[in-house]
């Protein structure tokens, strides 16, 4: 009989940074978010309205990947758009169509993220 994992859910998401003070800068810039914890220049938590948590992180020790896919919601995509382009984000694409508005970015550590606007 084969084992499966179960899980209660996702806990948070984390990027990676090489550069906590330009992430923080960011992303608080971008969002307005507060820190709900930190820890040194190695790792910080923001609690989102919703319940969620959105984390950045820098272990020296361990080797930088980019990561990314994640989605977040906002009331106008290419307001934020415009705000992340002039905090140091890279705009690649607008996508839209009946139900949504996407843009699609990668933030100053090349993590990609989109901007995502329900209609």
């Amino acid at each position: 009989m084969s084992e499966t994992a179960t899980t209660s859910g996702m806990d948070f998401v984390m990027f990676q940074t090489k550069n906590m003070a330009v992430a923080r800068a960011f992303y608080e810039g971008l969002f307005g978010w507060k820190a709900s914890m930190e820890y040194e220049d190695f790792y910080v938590e923001y609690d989102l309205p919703d319940g969620t948590t959105f984390a950045i992180g820098r272990d020296p020790s361990a080797p930088f990947v980019a990561m990314g896919g994640i989605m977040f919601g906002v009331p106008d995509a290419a307001a934020a758009r415009e705000r992340a382009v002039a905090l140091g984000a890279a705009h690649h694409k607008d996508y839209g169509g009946g139900s949504c508005t996407t843009a699609w970015c990668t933030d100053p550590d090349g993590n990609a993220f989109g901007l995502h606007e329900r209609k």
